[in-house]
Order: C-alpha cells, then sequence, then structure tokens
C-alpha cells in the first residue's frame, strides 16, 4: 500500500500530462468550424454563432479546464457532425473493444507459456529452433497484413469464421472475435513467448533448481512449480508495456475485420474530420495504457520481494 501512495502523485501527473497533450494535440490541427460548417464557413456571422454556441470562442486553458471537468464527470462532449453525446456514441464501443483486448491477452499468453516453458527446458532443440523462427516471423509481419491473410484464408477462402462482427450472444461474439484477437495475440505471443523462455533457460541453471532436480523433484513440477513464477517477472513488465501495442493495433484490426469498436469510431470521425470524438479515443486509449501499467508496477512490487526491498530502502 506505501508503494501505491508513493506512486499515485507520478500517476495523477502522468494522466494530467496525457489529457493536456491529448487536448492541445488536436486543437492545433486547425479550426473544426471549417469541417462543421463546410461551404457555409465564408459567412461571418454563421461562423461567429455556432463558435459562440460551441465554446469555441473560449480561450484554450479555459476549454480545456471545462473539457476535463466534463470528462472526469463521464462527459465527453457532443459531436461536432451529429450532435449526438459522444459518451453515448462510445458506450457501446468500448465493451466490444475490451473484449477483443482480454480475447487478445488471453490467447497471447495461452500460447506462449507452454510454448516458452518446453522451448526453454529443450533449449537448441528442433522444437526451440522452430519456435524462434516462427516468433520472429510474426513480430516482424505487420498486424495488418497478417490480419488480411488470416481474414482471405480462414473467412473468405474456407469460410471457418465469419468475416463480420456476430453479437446475437456471447457465444458468437467469442467465435467472431477469434481471427481478430488472434490476430493481436500472435506477435504479442511471440515476444512473451522469446522473454519468458530466455528467463526460464536462466532460471535452469540456478542452484535451488539443482537443489530441486537432487532431491528427484519431477521435471515438470520443477518447471511449473520452482523455475516458471521467478522467470515470469519481466514477462509481467512486458505484459503491461503490450498493452500499448494491442490498442494501436485494435484500432487498425477493428477496421479490417468491421468490428464496431472504437478503432471504427475513430477511423470514421477522422474522415468527418469529426475531432472532438477522436479526441475521446485517444483520452481514453492514453489512460487505460497509463492505468494498466500502474497497476502492473504495484502488482510486480506485490509479487517480488527485492522491488518492496528497494522501494522500502
Amino acid at each position: 500500500m506505501g508503494y501505491v501512495l508513493r506512486r499515485l502523485p507520478q500517476l495523477v501527473l502522468v494522466l494530467f500530462a496525457v489529457t493536456l497533450l491529448t487536448f492541445l494535440s488536436l486543437n492545433l490541427l486547425g479550426d473544426p468550424l471549417k469541417s462543421i460548417l463546410g461551404p457555409q464557413y465564408g459567412d461571418k456571422e454563421l461562423r461567429a454563432q455556432v463558435r459562440e454556441d460551441l465554446n469555441l470562442d473560449q480561450p484554450i486553458p479555459t476549454r480545456y479546464v471545462t473539457w476535463l471537468s466534463d470528462a472526469a464527470h463521464g462527459d465527453l462532449g457532443r459531436s461536432y457532425n451529429t450532435r449526438e453525446s459522444i459518451s453515448n456514441i462510445l458506450s457501446d464501443r468500448i465493451p466490444v473493444s475490451a473484449l477483443l483486448m482480454v480475447y487478445a491477452q488471453v490467447l497471447a499468453l495461452g500460447l506462449a507459456i507452454p510454448i516458452a516453458i518446453i522451448a526453454g527446458y529443450k533449449a537448441d532443440s528442433w522444437f526451440d529452433r522452430s519456435t524462434t523462427t516462427a516468433a520472429f516471423g510474426f513480430v516482424a509481419v505487420p498486424s495488418f497484413a497478417l490480419g488480411v491473410i488470416l481474414l482471405y484464408f480462414f473467412a473468405v477462402q474456407n469460410d471457418i469464421f465469419p468475416s463480420r462482427y456476430l453479437d446475437d450472444s456471447f457465444g458468437d461474439q467469442l467465435y467472431s472475435l477469434f481471427l481478430p484477437a488472434l490476430t493481436l495475440a500472435l506477435p504479442a505471443g511471440a515476444t512473451y513467448a522469446r522473454l519468458l523462455r530466455a528467463d526460464i533457460i536462466r532460471t535452469l541453471q540456478e542452484d535451488f533448481i539443482t537443489t530441486a532436480k537432487s532431491k528427484g523433484v519431477r521435471p515438470t513440477r520443477v518447471l511449473v512449480r520452482h523455475a516458471l513464477r521467478p522467470s515470469s517477472f519481466s514477462l509481467l513488465t512486458v505484459f503491461g508495456l503490450q498493452v500499448g501495442a494491442l490498442l494501436g493495433g485494435a484500432l487498425v484490426i477493428e477496421n479490417i475485420f468491421s468490428i464496431p469498436g472504437m478503432g471504427k469510431a475513430v477511423v470514421d470521425a477522422i474522415f468527418r474530420k469529426d475531432y472532438l470524438v477522436v479526441q475521446s479515443v485517444v483520452l481514453i486509449v492514453a489512460t487505460t495504457y497509463v492505468i494498466v501499467n500502474f497497476m502492473v508496477d504495484a502488482l510486480y512490487n506485490f509479487l517480488d520481494p527485492r522491488v518492496r526491498d528497494a522501494a522500502t530502502a
């Protein structure tokens, strides 16, 4: 608890910087009234009236404080184009994107952990070399290219999985999200597997592993009970960092697979030049990334006594 309280001011400071940069960056793109009014932008009276109605006549610091205060209460403003509440626009999309993210992480860890354990235990074997080559391949291929390949072979050519999002039931959601989740999971899982494999190889050379083996402990128990936990601390750190890559990748993958998530919303908003929707999505994604990494740091401190001792000292 003491560690969390010490890090809490840093979290607040980072969130403040994230919200400020998000607000400023999209306010420097130009006058949003050009996209709102279109050909009528030349009408000075109309432009002044709309600017006042949307509070765009206020100074940027005032608008930032108002926007941040409203966002903290769940009010992200209204779309410049449709005048619909952005909170309503995103309320149905956030759960879809969240499910895709969790699904992808579960698949990534489910693939990476057993592969890394076997590859680390049988280092330099044919299995280790094969999985290493495959991991480098999945990391090198861009997620959008991998998504197109999986979509073509498993949805278009063979009709094994649907090519569109199904939401009739939770089972249909999982079924239709399998390919996009796998697209995100394969590069992430490859990163996890390579890191965990290297840590397991180092851990297996420690004295306590030798002691466990000399006592006749079965190899499977040595790997799972004695080697996996101390080898997973680096994996936990990368897990938090990988959330950012998955969030960015999900914005692209959702459009490839026509998933009605935040990625689809932000691309549609970019084409409409609806900057306030883009600003809200960026805020949610950045805040999620910061909070997840804060939680990972806190969990790392809880699991590893060495970090607690260093922090206390």
